[in-house]
């Protein structure tokens, strides 16, 4: 099973992916931490939005992939070889993170637009949507840093790689998402607790910082080492069928 090998290798290579991601996500917690503390409420929805988080993300997400390409590979760790070439093709990594803020931003001003009784059906309609195109190109992400396509022949590429295997996927992402969603709720409860003990800019810190900027980085991390895994097992299956 793919998520039983992403788990293992998300293990095995903690130490590595976390190298290459948290000076990211302690960026992104500071720039939180920086438009929290002026007070201004015009800047927020950077916040609600994650906007910083997203826009920063192919800085580790490019390396990432090609690490774990780079360890599968039995070649032994190199920072600078994998920041050189995980960064490599940053600016098709970014229409991603792009898409999915435009999305998110579009999803909640038609929210808002329908009419009060329908808010809910249209909320839930725009997120069904949402899952089947994720669905369809979830494999965008290593598509773009380890293969050679053109920006419109790596989304047909991700098409043609998820056919036939998408229910499949659904389920494994609802599996790996529940996973993820009660590590996360036990962490930030303890973490609240802690916050309470302290004072208004510890709670602050804690976060922006702690949370914001190190756990939902590495727990993301871990959906795209079981999105990695996945393209793996698919792109060897499609490279089978056409030598046969």
């Amino acid at each position: 099973m793919v998520l039983t090998k992403a788990l293992e290798a998300y293990i095995k290579n903690f130490k590595w992916i976390a190298v290459l991601v948290l000076p990211v996500g302690i960026v992104t917690g500071l720039i939180f931490l920086a438009i929290s503390s002026t007070h201004n409420y015009d800047l927020y929805f950077l916040l609600s939005f994650n906007i910083p988080g997203w826009l920063l993300s192919p800085l580790w997400i490019g390396p990432l992939l090609f690490c774990l390409s780079w360890l599968e590979s039995g070649q032994a760790f190199r920072y600078q070889t994998v920041i050189i070439n995980g960064l490599r093709p940053w600016w098709k990594l970014l229409t991603v993170p792009v898409i999915i803020v435009g999305v998110k931003y579009l999803a909640v001003l038609g929210t808002q637009l329908a009419p009060p009784g329908y808010r809910s059906f249209v909320w839930w309609l725009l997120l069904l949507i949402a899952i089947v195109i994720a669905i369809r190109y979830i494999f965008i992400f290593p598509v773009f840093t380890l293969e050679k396509y053109g920006l419109i022949q790596a989304w047909r590429r991700c098409a043609s790689l998820s056919k036939g295997r998408r229910l499949n996927l659904f389920f494994e992402l609802i599996a790996l998402w529940l996973l993820l969603y009660v590590a996360v709720f036990f962490m930030t409860m303890l973490l609240g607790m802690a916050a309470n003990l302290g004072s208004g800019f510890a709670s602050t810190f804690i976060s922006l910082i702690v949370i914001m900027g190190i756990i939902y980085p590495m727990v993301y991390a871990l959906i795209i080492v079981w999105i990695y895994y996945g393209y793996k097992v698919r792109a060897i299956d499609q490279d089978c069928d056409l030598a046969g």
